[in-house]
């Protein structure tokens, strides 16, 4: 309100009137200054608790019975400040000497509370002290510039008070008044110095041919409530506020009185307000925490709860209503925190039992590969499958279809994981079926026209079947879509070093897909002759800079082993596969080797 100015005995008064405190006759010059200029009340933030010199005294006497428009403060020891309660004192703790007492207009506490954070914000308007009830300075103030009867004043604890009908002032909890500052202290108020007051005072009354000009305008404080108080470095009436980190408490004051001139004040929501708006946030958090998915799930409260801060934001900057926004902040955080633990205790404990569950599939899916090889006279086998995951859609199968036949199939189905190990069992299932046909073609045939009336999955297998017959010396196969074969031969080139080749099918379509007839073709085996079966998890193994195993590399690893035993080239194979990839499988691994002794 441009009605309201400070008056600050800042470091410039004290060091031009040379101590502290100022003798009291400077105080009763000021006075008569203000009175002059027109001002319409004059407020000390300053203690007259002590009687000084006469002659100080008595121009002070004077000036305020004068005036009569001078108000004086004085402070309680509050011993009890509570919820729903006027605080109480036990004591005065800076009174005002009588003389100056019975001729000021009013006179009233100035007492701040301070809060827990350490800033002062709120203000009681009432203290209770030996069963009477007395007020602020700010009240007295009030009630004579609207032209109230402080009689009429009605206070209801923790809530608010009202003032002869024409204000309503609300209360927090503890019947204390939250000051509304209007801004930083620099920046709000009209501030002068009380010396130069003085000094345009005296040079005021100067004949104007002295030619001295005032430093302020006197005529300024027309109808203005003047506050006065002290500035000055080091002051002890300097406190933290919300807006400065010293803020004097002759500041407090005239931002009280400024509320009560624009009736515009804060208004602190009730605890059950807080505590409705606290089990709304926290209702709405937990059904965001279960219903949405983890990071969904914090990207909402966080838009929510920043909708809410803005809202308490215009809420207290628009209407002065002040909803609590941290504990809202914690509550909600602690329980998005505790209903993200639940959800991931909860998937945890779901995964163990998938885990658990797939372990118990493992098994199952290792049930339909052959525990024993056949045992035929000349051929020696060796099989190892590696799964990327618990299960997968590998599969490879041996078995005696008598009268010296062996046969030997392997398969990849499209897909990793649970699904594709689920269409391997039922490959291999069908497959027994099958296997004793007595071509390798007609096994491949039947099975896929079986998969493809029962497609449904959108699933396929790639796959070869061989069969050994040890009576003629004869392999036929027939291959689905599979990868060639490796065939190391007991025949060494001249340069001594083992004859290596792939073997593959000019035609043959992944099963499952369409039906169709497989070519089939037979190859005469010697003994020494080694025949190396894989899957794709061989030759597509990727390694950290994203290249390929390879064919070219197998063929190597074949090469360098080919000395070795089926059991030994398979498991050369594996152990290089694995080196090349690292840590991370991409895909199943399965080779198999026979050897023909």
């Amino acid at each position: 309100n441009k009605n309201i100015a400070i008056i600050e005995i800042g470091d410039d008064t004290i060091n031009a009137i040379g101590k502290w405190p100022l003798p009291r006759k400077f105080h009763a010059e000021l006075i008569n200054a203000l009175d002059e200029a027109g001002a319409k009340a004059i407020v000390f933030d300053i203690f007259f608790s002590e009687e000084s010199d006469y002659e100080s005294d008595v121009h002070l006497e004077e000036a305020i019975k004068k005036s009569g428009k001078v108000y004086l403060p004085y402070v309680f020891n509050i011993k009890q400040s509570g919820k729903w309660q006027v605080p109480v004192a036990d004591k005065l703790q800076e009174e005002i000497v009588d003389k100056f007492k019975r001729f000021a207009k009013g006179t009233g506490f100035i007492n701040i509370i301070p809060d827990t954070d350490g800033k002062f914000r709120r203000v009681p308007p009432l203290i209770s002290y030996s069963g009477k009830l007395y007020p602020h300075v700010c009240f007295l103030l009030c009630a004579d510039y609207f032209d109230l009867k402080m009689e009429e004043m009605k206070i209801v604890p923790g809530e608010c008070v009202k003032l002869g009908g024409k204000l309503d002032i609300p209360l927090d909890s503890s019947s204390n008044i939250i000051v509304n500052f209007p801004g930083k202290w620099t920046d709000t108020f009209r501030h002068y110095s009380y010396i130069d007051i003085l000094n345009s005072y005296v040079t005021a009354k100067l004949p104007a041919e002295s030619g001295r000009k005032p430093l302020v305008d006197l005529g300024s404080f027309k109808g203005s409530v003047c506050f006065i108080g002290v500035t000055a470095t080091a002051t002890p009436d300097a406190h933290p506020s919300p807006f400065d980190p010293l803020y004097p408490g002759v500041g407090v004051h005239a931002s009280l009185f400024n509320s009560f001139l624009i009736n515009k004040f804060i208004k602190r929501a009730g605890h059950f307000i807080n505590i409705a708006v606290l089990i709304i946030l926290s209702a709405i958090t937990l059904y965001i925490s279960r219903r949405a998915k983890t990071f969904l799930g914090f990207i909402l409260i966080f838009l929510f709860m920043s909708c809410y801060a803005l809202l308490a934001t215009l809420a207290f900057f628009v209407f002065g209503y002040w909803l609590d926004v941290f504990y809202p902040t914690m509550v909600v955080f602690f329980i998005y925190l505790g209903a993200t633990f639940a959800k991931y205790v909860g998937e945890t404990h779901k995964i163990e039992i998938l885990e658990n569950e797939l372990g118990i599939a493992k098994k199952i899916q290792e049930s339909f590969l052959p525990k024993e090889k056949p045992k035929a006279k000349g051929i020696d086998i060796a099989a190892r499958m590696k799964t990327a995951r618990q299960v997968g859609g590998d599969l490879y199968d041996f078995i005696d279809i008598g009268n010296g036949r062996i046969g030997v199939m392997i398969g990849d189905v499209s897909g990793k994981g649970v699904p594709a190990a689920l269409y391997m069992a039922k490959v291999v299932s069908i497959f027994k079926t099958y296997a004793a046909e007595e071509l390798a073609s007609e096994t491949i045939t039947k099975l896929n026209e079986q998969l493809c009336r029962e497609s449904g999955s959108g699933l396929f297998v790639t796959l070869s079947y061989l069969i050994f017959d040890t009576k003629t010396g004869f392999l036929s196969y027939s291959s689905g879509g599979h990868l060639p074969m490796i065939v190391v031969s007991s025949a060494h080139g001249a340069d001594n070093t083992p004859n290596i080749k792939l073997i593959d099918l000019k035609e043959g379509t992944p099963l499952g897909l369409f039906e169709g007839a497989f070519s089939e073709e037979k190859i005469q085996f010697r003994k020494g002759d080694i025949f190396i079966l894989y899957t794709d998890g061989v030759t597509e193994a990727m390694n950290r800079k994203g290249e390929m195993f390879s064919q070219e590399r197998l063929l190597n690893i074949v090469r360098k082993g080919s000395n070795l035993d089926v059991e030994g080239i398979v498991s050369a194979i594996h152990r290089e596969v694995e080196i090349f990839e690292g840590k991370k499988q991409h895909d199943d691994i399965t080779v198999m080797a026979v050897g023909i002794s």
